[in-house]
């Protein structure tokens, strides 16, 4: 895991990053808010460990310029501190977007790397189970939007059309099994610990159901438009290449998924 402290105080970093590193992650440093943004420009991190109390930017100011950009609003955000320990800082730190507040009275910085550790594994599990869930539900209006454009497509002149977007919705259905399989598994195995790299193979999936794939009238429509100026044997070849290389891409995905899954359990 890739961790980001921020903190003003150097003898502090020093000793988070001696203490993650000891643990097996990788660890890099900024001494302010303003530091730590910068650094976010440039680098990925799993997770951001932050001090309250600094100069230029501070770490409710960090913290809310985080979720407030798009790339960052899931990223686990830990506030440790000593000083701003309060009531009033618990709850601006939460309302500011922290996943969690940790007073550094009641943990040692030797605890620090299991309480990251498990926070990450909860936050990056819970966010993997939102977006199974939304998934599902994607794939399964995917699916029934096939359906209802194949009952469309009836008459002479139509096979090759009804065709491709049989081929997309056999996809749909088996990607649509796989993912609720998935579902099952979590849910009878809710200990099981759900890597970043599998968050991020879900969220790569989401994205490879494109429109080429979840709006076949579209599809249809492109077709018909390169109809007027080609054959319609090139026509529709080249959607059902578009097609063709999104399913690719979604079926390995998948088993990809499937992949990691199995070596988790």
């Amino acid at each position: 895991m890739r961790i980001l402290v921020v903190d003003d105080s150097s003898p502090h970093r020093r000793m988070l990053t001696a203490i993650f590193g000891h643990a097996g992650h990788q660890v890099l440093t900024a001494a302010d808010g303003e530091a730590a943004l910068a650094l976010l420009e440039r680098e990925s991190v799993n997770a951001v460990v932050s001090d309250v109390r600094m100069p230029k930017l501070d770490g409710f100011q960090l913290c809310r310029a985080i979720r407030r950009d798009a790339r960052w609003a899931r990223l686990p955000f830990i506030f440790y501190s000593s000083v701003f320990i309060g009531g009033p800082a618990r709850d601006l730190g939460r309302d500011v977007g922290a996943t969690a507040y940790l007073d550094a009275k009641d943990i040692t910085p030797q605890q620090m790397a299991v309480e990251l550790e498990r926070l990450v594994e909860r936050h990056v599990r819970a966010e993997y189970d939102e977006t199974l869930g939304r998934l599902l539900d994607d794939v399964d209006f995917a699916r029934r939007y096939h359906q209802v454009v194949l009952d469309s497509l009836q008459g002479a002149g139509r096979e090759e059309m009804r065709d491709l977007v049989t081929e997309s919705k056999r996809a749909l259905d088996t990607v649509l099994s796989r993912l609720d399989h998935e579902r099952q598994a979590l849910a009878e195995r809710t200990d099981r610990k759900v890597e970043a790299a599998q968050l991020a193979l879900l969220k790569e999936l989401g994205e490879f159901l494109g429109d080429r794939i979840n709006n076949p009238l579209a599809v249809i429509m492109a077709s018909a438009q390169l109809l007027e100026m080609r054959a319609p044997s090139s026509a529709t070849s080249e959607a059902a290449e578009r097609i063709t290389t999104a399913v690719s891409k979604i079926n390995a995905v998948v088993r990809e998924i499937a992949s990691k899954s199995g070596e988790m359990a």
